[in-house]
């Protein structure tokens, strides 16, 4: 009777354990190959930002807003890179990349992640995406929402609003 109870619960912890171990040999395997995908995907989307600049250097800075993941500045002084994870969109955070130029005026914005709805909320990247190029912290103000996407809309705004607080932070750090 001890075998019949004993007897699954040591194969079945067996099996775990043999399960366990090939998980972590193909974690270790693959990772590396996965985060050197990332990063370049990354640097893929920095350039296209700041498509003619030499290169990107990672800054830190106290202060930084909370949604700002990364910030990056460009040695031949092209403009600054800021990572925002916008938080409140109808389908959660929207990841954006800002570029911001030495003068202060949005060089380019793009969305690289979101889980809004396709279509009209979607929509609000391909439209107000051009909306914001060419203009600085105080012009972002009469920006309005897309109607019926107004959750949305505003999470972009406050994601931009974001990159200009962490630009005021780093503006004068060089590379």
């Amino acid at each position: 009777m001890k075998k019949d109870f004993v007897m699954p619960i040591l194969v079945l912890s067996l099996i775990c354990l043999l399960m366990s171990g090939a998980l972590a040999v193909g974690n270790s395997i693959t990772r590396p190959v996965i985060e050197e995908a990332a990063a370049g995907r990354a640097e893929a989307a920095r350039m296209e930002i700041i498509p003619h600049t030499k290169g990107f250097v990672p800054l830190e800075a106290e202060g930084l807003p909370k949604t700002v993941t990364e910030v990056y500045g460009t040695p031949d002084d092209m403009g600054y890179i800021v990572m925002v994870t916008a938080a409140g969109g109808y389908g959660g955070t929207v990841e954006l990349i800002c570029g911001i130029g030495p003068d202060g005026k949005i060089i380019k914005t793009k969305v690289l992640a979101h889980n809004e709805t396709q279509g009209l909320g979607t929509a609000v990247f391909d439209l107000k995406g051009p909306e914001y190029e060419g203009k600085d912290a105080a012009q972002i103000a009469g920006i309005d929402a897309i109607a019926g996407a107004t959750i949305t809309s505003s999470a972009y705004k406050r994601g931009v609003q974001d990159a200009f607080a962490a630009y005021e932070i780093v503006k004068g750090a060089r590379p």
